[in-house]
């Protein structure tokens, strides 16, 4: 097996930036369906914001081929990596559809060639048992056999929007499911080539990595949950809930990360994850009421947030990020996205703030956004540069900081 190509499909705000992270140190061949986007990154064009990937774009475009899914030749590579959306249905779970759409593609190329051994490595989010129906698909359309004519290894994405290549570089672990061994291995190299803190790759079924990814994001969110009820708590009581949950953070056990009062999660991964471990758990028949617990706390984030802004009718309120957090244009369950649209919707004079999005004060700057607005709601956690005396006859509201 040639491990020194490798194809990618998918060169969306995950896959792209993977892709250009692993042509630092393989040949690449990054292939999507969107033939704008092939064009454009064909001329070193960006299809969108993400910190460090017009670096790496530019740095590495020598090693990294765009192409359209129909101009690819398997013959090219032994290696596919499969990273594209799956976006949620109706019911919460994951749908596949793309995932399929791609392993449709790669089988019938397979079954034409006259390779020995091919691998497929799987980073899209799934729900548990879905490399069943997947593994079952290849075998179908390419006429060969799991474990003998190819590998399949699961290894999901554990990045944040705005952080991908960071995340991509410098993981806590690495989820690795395997169909065999020799084929963990074989995925395992081609990750520690990039990796550069030493994370643990923790290796185990496929089955296992794939709840190992849901119930993550779960569990996470419940941390966030419980970190914003303390802060529903301590606005009773009139004391900051940042000292109560920085203390808890100094337990081994619950360590300081994600326990910080705020606002309500956003995005694409942890709300929609959330979901799936709900579904996940219904199918089998148990009542995740932890995580249900998790979800109805999050969305009250959302009112407690609009009951503080409500009052201020009669004045022209500002939103600081319309994203779901720095560094990123999505606003998928963004709380300054849902505040600004329901404040629209009953007709308050609203207006926002975005360094990536476009908005009225794009061209004038911040400085004359909080000019304009007599009420600041900081929806992102960042440290501007504004001076104090600006915001002194302003009212602000800032959920991060008490």
């Amino acid at each position: 097996m040639n491990k020194g190509k490798i194809g990618l499909f998918g060169l969306g705000k995950l896959g792209l930036p993977l892709a250009l992270i692993l042509s630092q140190y393989y040949k690449v061949y990054g292939i999507d369906v969107d033939k704008e986007k092939v064009r454009n990154l064909k001329k070193g064009i960006s299809p969108f914001f993400e910190p460090k990937m017009d670096e790496y774009l530019k740095n590495n475009i020598n090693n990294i081929e765009f192409q359209y899914v129909d101009e690819y030749d398997i013959n090219n590579f032994d290696i596919a990596i499969i990273l594209v959306n799956t976006p949620s249905n109706s019911q919460g779970e994951f749908s596949n559809k793309y995932i399929f759409d791609v392993v449709e593609n790669v089988s019938e190329q397979l079954k034409k060639s006259n390779k020995k051994d091919f691998l497929f490595v799987l980073s899209s989010t799934v729900m548990p048992e879905s490399h069943v129906k997947i593994i079952d698909e290849i075998e179908r359309i390419s006429d060969k056999e799991l474990n003998k004519d190819f590998g399949f290894v699961y290894i999901p994405d554990l990045v944040a929007l705005g952080n991908v290549i960071q995340d991509f570089e410098n993981p806590d672990l690495l989820i690795l499911g395997e169909s065999e061994s020799k084929y963990g291995t074989i995925a395992h190299e081609i990750y520690s080539k990039f990796i550069k803190n030493n994370s643990p790759c923790v290796r185990m079924s496929l089955i296992e990595s794939e709840i190992t990814k849901v119930s993550l994001n779960a569990f996470i969110t419940m941390k966030i949950s419980f970190a914003n009820f303390i802060g529903n708590i301590s606005e009773k009581y009139n004391c900051n809930p940042n000292n109560i949950t920085k203390a808890l953070g100094y337990d081994r056990r619950i360590s300081p990360h994600y326990i910080k009062s705020g606002l309500a999660f956003g995005g694409t991964c942890f709300p929609r994850d959330t979901w799936a471990f709900i579904k996940m758990s219904e199918t089998l028949g148990l009542d995740a009421s932890h995580i249900k617990a998790t979800q109805k706390i999050n969305e009250y984030q959302n009112d407690i947030l609009f009951d503080k802004v409500s009052s201020y009718k009669n004045k022209k309120i500002g939103i600081y990020g319309l994203s779901f957090k720095p560094n990123t244009v999505v606003t998928t369950e963004s709380p300054g996205y849902i505040l600004y649209e329901k404040l629209l919707s009953q007709n308050y004079d609203v207006v926002f703030y975005d360094e990536l999005i476009e908005n009225n004060y794009s061209d004038i700057g911040i400085h004359k956004f909080i000019d304009d607005c007599e009420v600041i709601v900081f929806t992102h956690n960042l440290k501007l540069d504004i001076d104090n005396s600006q915001l002194s006859k302003k009212i602000v509201i800032n959920p991060w900081k008490n």
